[in-house]
């Protein structure tokens, strides 16, 4: 009898370990399931679904051989970590040299002459494509079966559309990421900042000139320099949107409290030079605008031409400090 209650006792405990152990695995296999099987999903921002992009892109697995055919992602999937195995030659900033010895460098400026098989033939898993491109590039990665990602492209790409884009990124990829955080901080603090400054900067006008001497464009609101001034509260006093060349005559009139140039310059002195010189040929004409006159001038170099994605935050703190160090001088 005794026997036959310890064989018992030793069938429940054999039992009730082999049960705590199924349970236990049965979770784990669960979790491990549901991680494998999670997805990576890429919203369209709010610019993109005005021209049409709606379908978000779901990715079954994190990337890990990343294309980028445009500038603006490139940075914060850097900073995130999310291997990028090419990317497009930048004209207007460095990319960072760990990024440039893992990538290759795509000549994308040319268009017409770009060859779309080189991209496949780095076997990506996700490709990122201007939608201006969704008819050309578009169309062949789709017949490779090849994931591909949509995003705001062009010579402008405003302070807005980098955020949003940013956001996608960090939503898609950032979870608990270290440099998502980073980024979304950095953000956070501008904002605060330019907050701030476009109080102090009410009400005064500025003009902002994109030269290549003899030409000087003008810049409205909308351009890359023109759209971060506005951001900072000054007043543009070129209200057309569309950048156009000067009109001589009519700049006489606009009196300007700040003339910023931009160019293609390496340098802020360097475009200085160039710009000044021009100046000098015809002083008649351009010391008739006070701003000139007064040595109210500000010069940029050509990383303020265009934005290449998130480096827009250090180049408007940049700006910002610019102002502030040439508004400490004017008041000394």
């Amino acid at each position: 009898m005794m026997k036959n209650k310890l064989l018992l006792l030793a069938l429940l405990v054999i039992a009730g370990a082999l049960a705590y152990y199924c349970f236990n695995t049965d979770g784990k296999s669960e979790s491990a399931s549901t991680a494998a099987g999670g997805t990576y999903k890429l919203e369209y921002t709010p610019t993109l679904q005005a021209y049409g992009f709606t379908e978000p892109v779901v990715l079954k697995t994190k990337p890990q051989r990343v294309v980028s055919l445009v500038h603006t992602p490139v940075l914060a999937l850097h900073e995130m970590g999310i291997r990028q195995v090419a990317i497009p030659q930048a004209a207007m900033l460095e990319w960072p040299s760990d990024l440039v010895k893992e990538a290759k460098l795509l000549n994308v400026s040319m268009n017409s002459n770009f060859d779309i098989e080189s991209v496949i033939a780095l076997e990506p898993d996700l490709v990122i494509v201007g939608y201006q491109s969704k008819d050309t590039y578009g169309k062949i990665l789709d017949r490779e079966k090849i994931p591909v990602y949509y995003v705001d492209a062009g010579h402008v790409v405003s302070y807005e559309s980098i955020k949003e884009l940013t956001d996608v990124l960090i939503n898609a990829f950032g979870k608990d990421n270290a440099g998502a955080e980073a980024i979304t901080a950095r953000f956070n603090k501008l904002e605060t900042r330019m907050a701030a400054k476009r109080q102090e900067n009410k009400g005064q006008r500025v003009m902002v000139l994109q030269s290549a001497p003899p030409r000087h464009y003008i810049q409205g609101k909308d351009g890359t320099l023109g759209s971060m001034l506005d951001m900072l509260g000054y007043e543009n006093v070129y209200k057309n949107n569309k950048m156009v060349l000067v009109d001589l005559e009519q700049a006489l009139a606009y009196e300007p409290d700040l003339l910023f140039c931009v160019g293609g310059s390496k340098t802020a002195a360097e475009h200085q030079q160039v710009m000044e010189e021009d100046f000098a040929k015809n002083p008649e004409y351009w010391n008739n605008i006070k701003a000139i006159r007064e040595h109210e001038v500000i010069y940029l170099p050509i990383k303020y031409v265009a934005t290449a994605g998130i480096n827009v935050i250090d180049n408007i703190n940049e700006l910002i400090d610019i102002i502030d160090a040439k508004k400490l001088k004017h008041n000394e």
